[in-house]
């Protein structure tokens, strides 16, 4: 049987620096910011203007060794800080698009340890022992999507013109295990057809009505509702014993997904060329 260090180990720092094993040294623009105020850890993934060396524009926070880096960063921060709550908000027109293709295209010695790095991130956010909510400001595809599902509560604007979707048919991957898992546990089964198989885009109204989203205020109070939830879930997170509590109880809940995410090194098609860049 596989063993469940993964639920059990401390919440220690990620090790997703773009300097960490396999991956090439790279020049890091400042992609998030980050804060505790009042016991909520915010983070806010910037979007300006501009593009990476390899042509991923930054606005659209794709998962990439910078954003892996930044994003666990920040959660080690939230953790030394003792918050009781996290909320990450995203700017510009994605929340998340995904994991970063053109960056793959160009780097495809590193799609394992990529694709490996990106599912602890997801595993991670799926476990951590505070409440966690998902500020999701536009388009959230692909792996964007399961780091959307990975967080406790997600909070999209009634007036946005966001998307939900999974496209993996369209782009020739095959989710692997630990990935199929999260999505299963986070959506309800009348949905994993169409979303797995069938790439169905959603949009705010479905996904709440189906309880992917759990709240839908107008784009002008996105953060400051997501930060009302947040905070209204503090006493859940109070404490390093109610935060161990609430990792294991999460971490139980997720098994399934949790023993799989970055376990299993199936590539999901980069490295074999069986998708399509």
């Amino acid at each position: 049987p596989r063993a469940s260090a993964p639920c059990l180990a401390p919440l220690a720092a990620s090790g997703l620096g773009p300097r960490s094993r396999g991956f090439a040294a790279l020049s890091e623009p400042r992609l998030l910011e980050s804060e505790v105020v009042d016991g909520v850890a915010i983070v806010t993934l910037l979007a300006p203007e501009g593009n990476f060396p390899w042509g991923t524009r930054i606005s659209e926070h794709r998962l990439n060794p910078q954003l892996l880096h930044q994003v666990g960063a920040a959660l080690d921060q939230a953790e030394a800080k003792a918050a009781q709550a996290l909320v990450v908000i995203g700017e510009g027109k994605f929340f998340c698009n995904g994991m970063d293709l053109p960056y793959l295209s160009a780097n495809m010695g590193e799609s394992t340890e990529l694709q490996a790095k990106a599912e602890q991130l997801l595993s991670r956010i799926l476990t951590l022992g505070i409440p966690t909510v998902a500020a999701i400001n536009g388009h959230v595809t692909a792996g964007g999507a399961m780091l959307g599902l990975a967080f406790d509560i997600r909070v999209m604007p009634s007036d946005g013109h966001g998307l939900f979707f999974v496209p993996g048919i369209d782009l020739g991957l095959v989710y692997s295990p630990g990935m199929t898992e999260l999505m299963k546990a986070k959506m309800p089964q009348q949905l994993w057809s169409d979303v797995l198989c069938f790439a169905k885009r959603y949009r705010v109204e479905e996904l709440l009505r189906q309880g992917v989203v759990h709240a839908a205020p107008p784009a002008s109070e996105l953060r400051s509702k997501a930060i009302e939830m947040a905070e209204a879930l503090k006493s859940k997170g109070k404490d390093e014993k109610t935060r161990a509590t609430l990792h294991g109880i999460k971490c139980n809940l997720y098994r399934t997904a949790v023993e799989t995410l970055g376990q299993e090194g199936e590539n999901m098609g980069f490295a074999a060329g069986t998708w399509d860049p």
